[in-house]
This record gives structure tokens, C-alpha cells and sequence, in this order.
């Protein structure tokens, strides 16, 4: 006798729902558990589940649309390379009937982020994904989502006691611990360094935070003991040559850590001074970043890769909904180091 080939009724038996429950997961119409989702996609996966090649073609052709939040690419230029991972995204999609409503808002002000996030919430799409910059209000969004089961692919930042469908981005504290190991290499015993936040209200930034920790935590382990400072420079005009001033005349610095993608404001600082003493490592590959690279005002940029991140989430959502597609809970990137050296390799590559 030919072994038979399971079907929706199968599938519903294993895992215990309703055949109802189980077509709604197939065709992606109405609202589901997380778990009861991952348990039926599980058991599909299992049993090789086939369904009709014309019922799938169908189901393709059906509008699925996805919520992007972001940051608005227009005022910050680490963004302005997540448009490019948008483009690549949804040129990969563009056999099917994917739609991308984009909601953007501003770096430093929660109001923005909050008004981003509800009109989203509003658009009823099959899938959110977002950056969660602001830690309290990305995890009061996460847990609204949450409650209606939509699901949501997070990026760039992770909110610790978060459980999204899947968290795509670098290990914020194993940076702030490859930043510090890089330090330790470039500057001399009894150097003081400076850890460096721009823009940002701190404490309601999980992944400055995360990366302060990791920096902090090598010293502590390390038979070096460095005198470490933290020092966060927030201004509405972003004009810090005072403030930067004042920093450097009350303590001998070493080194500068600087936690985000805005170390050329240290660098533009530094080669303004003639200071080319100090040691500067920071994130990424934007435009003034990479000239500073060049000349040495920056000693180490440690690439996140935000074009990347942006077009994986999209994809990682889009074979969710569409191919039934489980993702792991998280998939972090390598921990690129770029130096002078290497830095044309990085910036002729497709792929960054």
C-alpha cells in the first residue's frame, strides 16, 4: 500500500487545533497564537506537508501587508544605509503581492516613535517589524503586539526580556567587549578612557547601555585596571566643542570609546586640536566616519552592517508569512573589525 499523504486534517490531529486553525496558518488569514503557529508550522515541517501547487500560487498572489518602523533615514546617516537594505529587500519580493508601509520617526524624540508605532498598529498589517530605540516603549509596543499574536521581527537593537519572532543584529555586549580588547591593544598603561554617549536619553537606551557593560566588564577581568569614564553629551543643536573642550581639559584621556555611529564628532574634535594622541574606536561606515578612518583620527570602526539588518528582517518576515518559514529566535551578525588596512574591501563589497 502507498503511504499516505498527510493533509490539513493530519496536521490539525497532531497538534491539537481545529482544522480552521490550521488553514488560517496556511493562508495566513485571521489571528493565531505564537505558539500555536509554531507548533503547526513545526508538525508541516515534520510531516512534509505538500499543498497544492495551484492553492499556493493562489495564496502568493493574495496582498500581504508588512508594517516597517524605523528611524527616518533623512536625519541620520547610519539610516540612510538601511534604505538601501529596504530596496534590495523588496526587489528580492517583487514576484509577489508584498506590501511595505514604511513608518518613520525621529532619533531623539519617543513622541515621534510612539506616533509611528500606533499608526502601524492602526494599518492592521500581517507582520511588524521594528528598531526598538527607545527600551520602554519598544517593550510596551512589543507586549501590545503580543497580545493580538502579530508577529514581529525586532533589528539593530535587542530589548533584553524581549520575545519576538526573531531578533536580527550584533551582540551589543560582546562589541563593548571587542571594543575594549581593542583599546587595550592601542593605548598605554594608565591611560584614562572615555566611554562616549551621544544624543541619546541613556537610560532608556538598552543598546548603549549593553555596550558600556561589555566594555567595562573586560577591564574588570583583565589584569589591567584602567581609570574609565562615561560621559554623555546631549544637546539640541549637537554643537559640543565646549563641552568637548571642558572633557579633555580636566582629564588626561587615552582613549575614547564612543558607543554609536557618531564618533567623527570625536575625530572632527580631535583633528581640530591637533591631538593626535588619542585613541578613538566606534561604530560603522558612514560617510564621515570612513574619512576620518582614513586619515587616522579613528583608530577602529566596528561595522553593524544596518543595510543588512534592514533587508534580512524583511526577508526574514516575508518567509514567515509567506513560506511558512520558522526563523531562529535570533541571528546575529559577526563582529567586524575595520581598520585603514582593510577598509576598501569592505566598502567595494556588495555585500556591505
Amino acid at each position: 500500500m502507498p503511504k499516505k499523504i498527510p493533509g490539513i486534517r493530519d496536521i490539525a490531529k497532531l497538534a491539537g487545533v481545529s482544522i480552521g486553525t490550521v488553514d488560517r496558518v496556511l493562508h495566513n488569514r485571521g489571528r493565531v497564537s505564537v505558539e500555536s503557529k509554531k507548533k503547526i508550522l513545526a508538525i508541516i515541517n515534520e510531516v512534509n506537508y505538500k499543498p497544492n501547487l495551484l492553492a499556493r500560487s493562489l495564496v502568493n498572489r493574495k496582498k500581504i501587508t508588512i508594517a516597517l518602523i524605523i528611524p527616518d533615514y533623512k536625519l541620520d546617516e547610519y539610516w540612510k544605509q538601511s534604505q538601501k537594505g529596504i530596496e534590495a529587500a523588496l526587489q528580492a519580493w517583487n514576484s509577489y503581492e508584498i506590501e511595505l508601509l514604511i513608518f518613520r520617526f525621529e532619533l531623539e524624540d519617543t513622541q515621534s516613535f510612539l506616533k509611528a508605532t500606533a499608526k502601524a498598529f492602526s494599518a492592521y498589517p500581517a507582520g511588524i517589524i521594528f528598531v526598538p530605540i527607545f527600551y520602554d516603549r519598544g517593550l510596551s509596543f512589543l507586549k501590545k503586539c503580543e497580545e493580538i499574536e502579530l508577529p514581529v521581527v525586532m533589528f539593530n537593537t535587542y530589548l533584553p526580556a524581549s520575545q519576538p519572532l526573531c531578533f536580527i543584529g550584533t551582540d551589543s555586549v560582546q562589541s563593548g567587549v571587542l571594543a575594549a580588547e581593542l583599546m587595550d591593544m592601542i593605548t598605554l598603561n594608565g591611560s584614562k578612557m572615555v566611554i562616549l554617549h551621544f544624543d541619546e536619553d541613556l537610560k532608556n537606551s538598552a543598546h548603549m547601555l549593553e555596550k558600556e557593560k561589555g566594555f567595562r566588564s573586560y577591564f574588570s577581568s583583565s589584569k589591567r585596571f584602567p581609570d574609565l569614564l562615561t560621559a554623555v553629551l546631549n544637546n539640541t543643536r549637537h554643537q559640543y566643542q565646549k563641552q568637548l573642550e571642558k572633557l579633555f581639559q580636566e582629564n588626561k584621556i587615552g582613549g575614547v570609546f564612543v558607543s554609536t555611529s557618531k564618533a567623527h564628532r570625536i575625530g572632527e574634535f580631535l583633528e581640530q586640536q591637533k591631538m593626535g594622541g588619542v585613541k578613538v574606536i566606534g561604530y560603522d561606515l558612514i560617510p564621515k566616519n570612513v574619512e576620518l578612518l582614513k586619515n587616522g583620527w579613528i583608530h577602529f570602526l566596528i561595522n553593524q552592517n544596518p543595510r543588512r539588518q534592514t533587508e534580512l528582517s524583511i526577508n526574514t518576515l516575508c518567509n514567515f508569512l509567506v513560506n511558512k518559514t520558522i526563523p531562529e529566535s535570533q541571528i546575529l551578525f559577526p563582529l567586524e573589525v575595520v581598520t585603514r588596512v582593510n577598509l576598501k574591501s569592505y566598502l567595494e563589497s556588495d555585500i556591505h
